[in-house]
């Protein structure tokens, strides 16, 4: 059986379905993406993927080039970093990313040429000794006192030459040591925005919005005029290729200019080709912007060469359960604007994902968008709920269920033509809530039975916009707990249904606003809601976060949260006072994982010490900015959605249970190079977990947290332990639920 994950180890789950641009060293295939970097071997057909968790130094790829000089590839972001990328290993050149300059840093292009990388950018041509991993010098073009963007590089024997906005640009090879001099360079032609460069034995072409040139010397000679916008030219084995997009019906062409200047070749692509290379057996492959990479098959088909991902990298809801991954890719702004996203669902089970969106899965084909809220019954059913379109069923048998108009959902207030399910969550009882925003009925619920009810709940028709619910939690005690957008008058709604959902009558609710008396939340602009393992509810606002001690009897008796003071560094504070806390997620130890805008921060049970601060500069994140945590509450997980992309963190709590049920020690046997932290899964909640020699000598005791111990290896007097077997005693506190294991430390 394969070994868990060890704990802290951090895995990207990252879209690879939009491609930005490829590069080749004649085998293999180098793709960059959106938010990763991929390899593609043409003689073995290996993928491997790449991100900041295996040393990139990024996200948000710009473009890509190869350097058989060298054998480097060299990758640029968007932001104007760069890595080197050789042996499977990457070097930083952060200097254009960190460099103080007003306006963009925008890398457009790579052009290679004798180990040298020339980079065009918005503040002029980086030229990069791949050699020495140095940037050498900067052309900067200079016209009435503004720097103008370099927007493509190329060169034949004898010139250089620079695509800008205003015009095409050459100069003399010979003038090598001067071309720091925008003297020397001379204007080609300056009426045409010109987007894109390629030189082919001896030949060098042009290309703007709609139309390919060849440059010849003192004029330039329109080649083609193309029916659709030219994204990119490239070099094919004897002419060029032409990679051109038709917005207005999604579809786009690659034409092939040949030596004589004819056409010679065409083939459609049904996405957007943003460019293409050809190897030296005349093979094309294409990197399409809205479906990866392909390759021009015999039969003048494509077929896709990319690893498997999810449909989009925004992550705004994601359910988690024993290795079953759910993910939601819609969205909505701070004014609770949806994102008009049809990337619709996706997930991963079993190391593969599958994903339902308006492309590729029919139900949703122009009727489905903004999925902002997911999860699953006991029975596989997953829940889907769009911003815009009502609620989405799917069972295990691939059999679905929409429903929108004529069915028990509301049309919004506002916009009749919007059905906006906000969030869901499954009581004890396997009762599904429903919150709706926009709706007379701001509250449904559908009974394990399958039978609808819904709610105008009084105290929060009171309040302004009274039919604006938001995000939703079912507490231990099933009461429901929904925040309200702030433009409603914000705040938090406590709902009990007294176990009776076909019966309103018997029901009761409160409101938690800002203020002693009122709830005193630390603000009425409420993100995220999680229960912790003690009952508390734990409220995140844009100011902070609010702890509900008395979540029990709260409906039937008004009382306020606490907004606990912490300890970091040298500072105390009151708990993330001016962030905006966007995410809350409670682990089988008790432990707090919260996003805000400025990363992820684990907290201890009480709150009282800050564990772990997450941040793209030391670790893998994505983005700073996060959407969603869910925590699988099996295998201790933590996924962290961003705006950028989801990643996952493996984590030291998981879930305890009332026995010690299918315990699992990883990695055992523990192998001799071995310095990371050993995991026993699978315990009674809090277990005592005791570790001994083969004599019975202890050599380690700790308490679970949750439903699993760790251990980082090491005796109580900081060594490792000899090689051999070693026993594991595990029981609960009144020693009703008992365990023995063994595991092996090798040599």
């Amino acid at each position: 059986m394969a070994q868990d994950r060890p704990i802290g180890y951090w895995r990207s789950h990252l879209p690879y379905n939009t491609a930005l641009g490829l590069a080749t060293d004649g085998i293999t295939i180098y793709t960059v993406c959106t938010e990763a970097f991929f390899t593609y071997g043409n003689d073995n057909g290996q993928i491997n993927t790449y991100s900041k968790v295996e040393g990139m130094g990024d996200i948000g790829m710009a473009c890509v080039a190869y350097d058989p000089a060298t054998k480097t590839t060299v990758l640029a972001y968007q932001n104007g970093n760069i890595d080197l990328f050789k042996d499977n290993t990457f070097y930083n050149i952060p200097d254009l990313k960190i460099k103080q300059i007003s306006g963009t840093k925008s890398i457009h292009h790579i052009y290679i040429e004798a180990g040298m990388a020339y980079l065009s950018t918005d503040i002029g041509v980086l030229v990069i000794d791949l050699a020495n991993k140095v940037i050498q010098e900067t052309y900067v073009f200079t016209i009435n006192s503004q720097t103008i963007p370099i927007i493509d590089y190329t060169a034949d024997d004898t010139s250089f030459y620079a695509a800008t906005p205003s015009g095409l640009f050459q100069a003399l090879k010979r003038n090598s040591d001067q071309l720091q001099n925008f003297a020397i360079w001379t204007s080609l032609d300056n009426t045409h925005n010109y987007r894109s460069l390629a030189a082919v034995k001896g030949r060098v072409y042009a290309a703007d919005t709609n139309t390919v040139f060849r440059v010849k010397p003192g004029s330039l000679s329109p080649l083609y005029v193309s029916p659709a916008f030219v994204n990119h030219i490239d070099p094919s084995l004897n002419g060029v290729m032409v990679s051109e997009y038709q917005a207005s019906i999604f579809k786009g062409n690659v034409k092939i200019i040949d030596s004589g200047d004819h056409i010679s070749d065409s083939f459609s692509v049904a996405g957007q080709p943003v460019q293409g290379i050809q190897l030296l057996n005349g093979k094309y492959w294409i990197a399409d912007a809205f479906g990866g990479l392909f390759k021009r098959t015999d039969t003048n088909q494509l077929g896709a060469y990319q690893p498997e991902g999810p449909a989009d990298h925004n992550s705004f809801d994601i359910y988690a359960n024993n290795k079953t991954l759910w993910v939601a890719h819609g969205g909505y702004n701070d004014l609770i604007v949806a994102n008009n996203s049809g990337a619709g669902i996706s997930t991963f089970t079993n190391d593969h994902w599958k994903s339902y969106s308006d492309f590729t899965y029919a139900p949703f084909y122009d009727s489905m968008k903004d999925f902002v809220t997911i999860t699953r019954d006991v029975d596989g059913t997953v829940y889907a709920g769009s911003f815009k379109d009502g609620l989405f069923s799917l069972k295990p048998d691939g059999s679905y269920q929409i429903l929108k108009q004529n069915s028990i959902l509301d049309p919004s207030f506002e916009n009749p033509g919007l059905y906006q399910v906000f969030s869901l969550g499954f009581d004890h009882e396997d009762n599904l809530w429903m919150t709706m925003f926009g709706s007379p009925h701001e509250l449904l619920v559908k009974t394990a039975a399958g039978a609808w009810y819904k709610y105008a709940v009084p105290v929060a028709q009171q309040l302004t916009y009274q039919y604006d619910a938001g995000a939703l939690i079912v507490d231990q005690n099933d009461q429901i707990w929904y925040a309200r957008p702030a433009a409603g008058g914000g705040g938090v709604v406590a709902y009990n249904p007294n176990g009776t959902p076909a019966d309103g009558s018997d029901d009761a609710a409160r409101v938690l606003l800002q203020g002693v008396g009122f709830g005193n939340l630390p603000s009425s602009t409420v993100y995220s809601l999680a229960q912790d393992n003690n009952g508390d509810i734990w409220i995140g606002t844009d100011n902070g976060i609010g702890i509900m001690s008395c979540a029990n009897s709260f409906v039937s008796q008004q009382c306020d949260a606490t907004i606990p003071i912490v300890q970091y560094d040298k500072f105390a504070n009151y708990l993330f006072v001016g962030e905006h806390v966007r995410a809350i997620a409670v682990d089988g130890g008790n432990e707090k994982w919260v996003g805000t805008d400025n990363g992820v921060w684990l907290l201890s049970p009480d709150a009282s010490k800050i564990l772990y601060h997450f941040t793209t500069d030391n670790s893998p994140l994505p983005s700073n900015h996060t959407q969603k945590i869910t925590i699988d509450p099996v295998t201790g997980d933590v996924y962290i959605g961003t705006d950028f992309g989801l990643v996952s963190y493996r984590s030291t709590a998981v879930a305890g249970g009332t026995t010690n049920s299918d315990v699992i020690t990883f990695p055992n046997p523990v192998k001799s190079n071995y310095t990371g932290t050993i995991a026993i899964r699978g315990l009674v909640t809090n277990a005592d977990v005791r570790i001994t020699d083969i004599t019975g000598q202890l050599v380690y005791r700790t308490t679970a947290l949750g439903g699993q111990a760790v251990w980082n290896g090491l005796d109580y007097t900081g060594h490792r332990p000899q090689s051999g077997v070693y026993l594991i005693f595990v029981t609960n506190t009144d020693g009703s639920q008992t365990y023995a294991g063994k595991m092996v430390f090798m040599q």
